[in-house]
């Protein structure tokens, strides 16, 4: 099954964007010492939330940066897979944090690595319903999984927002397209765990899934100049080729965050403004039980409309500490945790 956004005959533009990655950070080389190997093929290091964080305190940082708190949304859109509760609104906290009005459209979406990107959807279909309102697009994610599970290896933490508006911008939102297909035995988390896991039931997946994405989506004009693709490294070799893309067009970063889950895509289309230029045109893009890409056209270079430092330098920052210390900061060595004493 596949969606494509309606016309864009009322432009949408990104006013504002920003991110915010923890301060720690996990070496490749830890997993190493501690389990003779790291599972997380291409991983340098990967970002980690301390004791007191979680993706919502990611989400406010990246919404606070991203100038939510004077550009005043109508709306709020929030991806993620990792939400604090299974039932009170996250996204309420989220809203409180940035101002005192409450009438505001919220709305979470959750239940796999799609929702940063279909929060972004989201964002833009309502600013086309509703013309010369604003909204708020947030990705914020901090998947885990059992200390001894391969998969564990590779995960990471971030957040991403972005404020969106009237148009025409330096930035307009092009139309999105979306494709949904059972992909079993693959990333998955049951409720009430607060731990994802993989099954290891291989099949390719993927393949078929980028199948369907290119057909519903059908010839890209403009060509996209630059590809913002989340995922593992493994994965995004895969979309690159699958989109016909070279190696210095992706923005990815896996190797400096790790797996971030709904905030992987998100984050990777905020390294790639970053770095666009005037004329440039974007395609975001991530895959999980299904695909979703949206399209970004740049007339301006994007740099003015970025809160905060640029992505790259966040991720390339940060404090490394050692399995211990991490372990204690995810409360694994905390018995008031939940975790063994």
């Amino acid at each position: 099954m596949s969606t494509e956004s309606p016309p864009d005959t009322v432009p949408v533009a990104l006013e504002a964007y920003a991110a915010s990655l923890p301060a720690l950070r996990l070496p490749a080389t830890a997993y190493r010492a501690a389990w003779g190997q790291c599972a997380a093929k291409g991983m340098r290091r990967k970002a980690v939330c301390a004791f007191d964080e979680d993706p919502i305190t990611l989400a406010v940082a990246a919404a606070r940066a991203a100038g939510a708190e004077t550009l005043t949304p109508n709306a709020l859109f929030l991806g993620t897979t990792t939400l604090p509760y299974d039932e009170k609104p996250s996204a309420a906290t989220l809203v409180s944090a940035l101002t005192a009005e409450t009438d505001l459209h919220v709305v979470e979406l959750h239940g796999s690595p799609l929702a940063g990107l279909q929060a972004l959807a989201a964002a833009t279909d309502y600013c086309r319903a509703h013309p010369g309102r604003r909204a708020l697009a947030v990705a914020a994610d901090a998947p885990a999984a059992a200390p001894d599970a391969p998969l564990e290896h590779g995960l990471g933490a971030g957040a991403c927002a972005f404020t969106l508006g009237p148009g025409p911008g330096p930035v307009t939102i092009g139309r999105y397209t979306a494709v949904s297909r059972e992909t079993f035995g693959s990333r998955m988390r049951r409720r009430e765990s607060p731990w994802t896991s993989d099954l290891e039931l291989r099949g390719d997946t993927l393949g078929a899934v980028l199948d369907d994405l290119a057909t519903a989506m059908g010839p890209l004009r403009p060509t996209p100049t630059r590809l913002a693709a989340g995922g593992t490294a493994a994965d995004v070799r895969r979309i690159a080729r699958h989109m016909k893309m070279p190696q210095e067009a992706i923005s990815n970063l896996f190797a400096e965050v790790g797996d971030a889950g709904a905030a992987n895509a998100a984050l990777a289309l905020a390294n790639a403004l970053d770095e666009a230029a005037a004329g440039e045109s974007l395609l975001a893009l991530t895959a999980g039980a299904g695909a979703i890409a949206l399209e970004l056209h740049v007339s301006e270079r994007p740099e003015k409309l970025r809160g905060g430092p640029p992505v790259a330098t966040q991720a390339t920052g940060g404090r490394d500490v050692d399995y211990v210390a991490y372990l204690r900061h995810r409360g694994i060595l905390s018995s008031h945790a939940g975790g063994a004493a």
